[in-house]
């Protein structure tokens, strides 16, 4: 059994891994949780250093404007979905 670094990935909290197909997907909470990032690897070990990619911004004002944490990614029928608290 292989033994990961704690944390995982620097300052990211809420950690959710997907594998789909041939690639690892990586989504957590930001430290400014005003975003939602996605790393893709095609290893496990890869997403550690894969470069985030920010898929999504809390607008200024409105009901999803407040904090965002604990984002999920999941593959279903073929759609993407992420859903956070």
């Amino acid at each position: 059994m292989k033994n990961w670094p704690n944390p995982f990935i620097e300052q990211r909290a809420d950690p959710y891994i997907l594998r789909h197909q041939e690639s690892y997907y990586f989504i957590a909470s930001v430290p400014e949780y005003d975003r939602l990032e996605i790393r893709r690897s095609a290893t496990l070990e890869g997403l550690r250093h894969a470069q985030p990619v920010v898929v999504w911004r809390k607008p200024d004002s409105g009901p999803m404007s407040q904090l965002i944490w604990a984002p999920e990614l999941h593959e279903i029928d073929g759609k993407w979905y992420i859903y956070f608290a």
